[in-house]
């Protein structure tokens, strides 16, 4: 199908994305299984929505709607988001962690080996070495990954002192640690402790002692496929986007996407040159958008 000398209503894609998304009170979801099956069934999203970013939301699920996150605390959607971001990443049925743009997220046990195929592991425990050798991975990043390593998954509480990096004067150092090394999918959080003085904090593990199999898995899966699985699953949420916003997402090179989206379009997976009224620029849609199937 050709849509590169038509120009479609908006509405088109925001209808989509409210089904998709499930901001339809009819479509929210209510329990933790549903929560779980919403996560498979977009394939990854956001715990909630972020700026200038055009992703589904675990929040906005729960919702049924798009709706600001509420000031006090005991809300009882909040609590639900709250409780399942914990809860099934802890039943090991899920991936959580900052991801994509460095937002909470949670990503299917199905997709995450797309991820992996695409990071710069090899699929063994020693892989953290090569990069710091490389420059590519910093002296806070490897003492954390080492404490796991030797002592096992830990509280954020004790992982601090276990890496030499406990005391207020190293909470950023910490912090930014943690995040560098969930961006290169070496660790995850695998459960909830009381080991702190609020009585709440994460445990983290190494990636591959959580999910052993996930090497063999992406080492199955091209960077091509990956990235197409990718591509292909983010457009069936969306309806469409600009090149642009799928380039700032991923982190992905224009040359190669731009390439390898050519062929896609061709074999009729996505469609290309898209436009819509009001909305600047050309867009990469999902072919069902024009077609009325999912």
């Amino acid at each position: 199908m050709s849509n590169t000398n038509r120009v479609w209503a908006p509405e088109r894609v925001q209808n989509w994305r409210d089904l998709r998304y499930r901001r339809r009170p009819h479509l929210k979801l209510h329990t933790p299984e549903q929560a779980l099956e919403f996560t498979n069934d977009v394939g990854f999203c956001f715990l909630f929505p972020a700026k200038g970013v055009e992703m589904p939301s675990l929040w906005e699920a729960i919702c049924g709607q798009s709706r600001p996150l509420p000031r006090h605390h005991d809300d009882r959607e909040l609590g639900y988001a709250w409780r399942w971001k914990d809860e099934l990443p802890t039943r090991g049925l899920v991936f959580y962690g900052k991801l994509l743009r460095k937002k909470p997220m949670l990503v299917s046990l199905d997709l995450l080996p797309c991820f992996y195929a695409l990071s710069e592991n090899y699929g063994d425990l020693d892989d953290y070495l090569l990069e710091y050798q490389d420059g590519k991975l910093s002296e806070e990043a490897k003492r954390v990954y080492e404490a796991l390593l030797e002592h096992g998954a830990l509280p954020t509480s004790h992982l601090r002192r276990k890496a030499g990096l406990g005391g207020k004067g190293n909470a950023g150092r910490f912090d930014r640690a943690i995040l560098e090394l969930q961006l290169g999918l070496k660790i995850v959080k695998t459960g909830i402790s009381d080991a702190n003085a609020w009585k709440y904090c994460y445990v983290y593990d190494l990636l591959l002692r959580r999910w052993p199999d996930l090497p063999k898995r992406a080492e199955a899966i091209s960077s091509e496929e990956a990235m197409r699985t990718l591509l292909l699953t983010y457009l069936h949420n969306v309806g469409a986007a600009r090149m642009e916003d799928v380039l700032r997402l991923f982190g992905w090179e224009l040359s190669w996407v731009t390439a390898l989206c050519d062929q896609w379009a061709s074999r009729g997976q996505l469609l290309a040159a898209v436009r819509f009224e009001s909305w600047p620029g050309e867009y990469l849609a999902w072919p069902g958008l024009f077609s009325g199937t999912g």
